[in-house]
């Protein structure tokens, strides 16, 4: 399969790179924006090959991570989109079956996933199923609680998408330590990025309810585009 691993190895460095620059450049800014994207189409095309060569070769490491990731990347991109959805009139706002499905899907595969790992202890590769198998279901579930729930944090949505595409960026440096620094302990490849991560997030995360807790709004700390075409001064979403 080397044109399916090329194009996966291809659509992985894409991601990196995009992420890399969509956390450097200012958040809402065009170059955000549209480095975002290019990572959210990387991702995708990541998640598809993932799935199939890890369904070729039985690697559950590959389908847990990719399955992980996609769910991140995609529900920190929807979240732009979902500011008002009990309110809104246009179906791109609200909760819909995109939405209820990805977070299903993820919640029976990463509960799987996760199970296995449990039932497989003894292998090297059982924390990491366990760990992020689990924090995938949690995740999962806790969004489909909250899609039935008719309170709306306000500000619920910028940290939603921020956490979710961290977390994205995250699994796929984990997916790149893991293939390639073979000098570290699996552990350290495994589960590194994601606890130094956490740390990282957790703090910038502080950073911007500091500045929220003063009164400021989202659209005072960010650049906010992607709003209802009523609510748009120029009609652009």
């Amino acid at each position: 399969m080397p044109f399916l691993l090329n194009a996966h190895i291809a659509a992985g460095v894409v991601s990196l790179g995009a992420a890399a620059i969509a956390i450097a450049a200012p958040k809402g800014r065009r170059v955000h924006r549209l480095s975002g994207r290019v990572f959210v189409l990387a991702m995708t095309a990541v998640f598809a090959s993932a799935v199939m060569l890890s369904l070729r070769t039985n690697d559950l490491f590959l389908l847990t991570v990719g399955i992980f990731s996609y769910y991140m990347v995609l529900s920190g991109y929807r979240a732009l989109y979902l500011k008002h959805p009990t309110t809104s009139a246009d179906l791109r706002f609200r909760i819909g079956a995109l939405d209820k499905g990805a977070a299903q899907f993820t919640l029976i595969a990463c509960s799987g996933l996760s199970a296995y790992g449990a039932v497989y202890w003894y292998t090297d590769l059982a924390p990491v199923l366990m760990i992020l198998g689990g924090i995938g279901a949690l995740m999962a579930l806790l969004d489909l609680r909250r899609f039935r729930s008719k309170n709306v944090e306000p500000a619920r949505w910028f940290f939603t998408h921020m956490i979710r595409m961290l977390g994205g960026t995250i699994a796929s440096v984990t997916a790149f330590m893991v293939t390639n620094l073979d000098m570290l302990p699996p552990l350290v490849r495994w589960l590194g990025p994601t606890l130094v991560g956490t740390v990282a997030i957790t703090i910038w995360v502080s950073v911007y309810k500091m500045r929220l807790a003063k009164g400021l709004g989202p659209e005072d700390v960010a650049v906010v585009r992607i709003v209802e075409p009523s609510a748009a001064d120029d009609g652009e979403v």
